[in-house]
């Protein structure tokens, strides 16, 4: 499990955020009404669901020790996955015809992606916050 521990890890703290502003910025610039989703809408709310995933089976893992089932089904930890799901829903609803903002027109992908970026920042401090917490 440690491998899954730093992919998440190093993924989500470190390419995931830098990803969603790249992304946001991309698509604000090549933005077209009614065009067909291209790779970038395709790809991205991918990457998202495999963070998310990996985040899953991490912290069923560690939900299974015993003697720290409570920890991490206890709050705050437990806003930690919970925050993940909303994220991956939200990747995808903010690539495409779903979008709440899409009646920002060119603006819609930017505003949804710093809604995102927010919420993957929160999820980082979240676990930070829960690392000086005592066991």
């Amino acid at each position: 499990m440690p491998i899954i521990f730093q992919i998440h890890r190093i993924f989500g703290e470190m390419v995931l955020p830098l990803l969603i502003v790249i992304v946001a910025i991309s698509m604000t610039v090549v933005y077209k009404p009614g065009a067909a989703r291209g790779p970038i809408e395709r790809i991205f709310p991918v990457l998202v669901d495999l963070q998310v995933g990996l985040g899953i089976i991490y912290w069923l893992s560690l939900v299974t020790i015993p003697g720290l089932t409570g920890r991490y089904l206890g709050f705050p930890f437990i806003l930690h996955p919970i925050l993940g799901l909303v994220a991956s829903g939200l990747a995808h609803m903010a690539l495409g015809n779903k979008n709440p903002l899409r009646t920002l027109g060119r603006w819609a992908p930017l505003a949804s992606l710093a809604v995102l970026f927010v919420l993957v920042l929160s999820t980082i401090m979240v676990v930070m916050i829960t690392k000086t917490m005592p066991a």
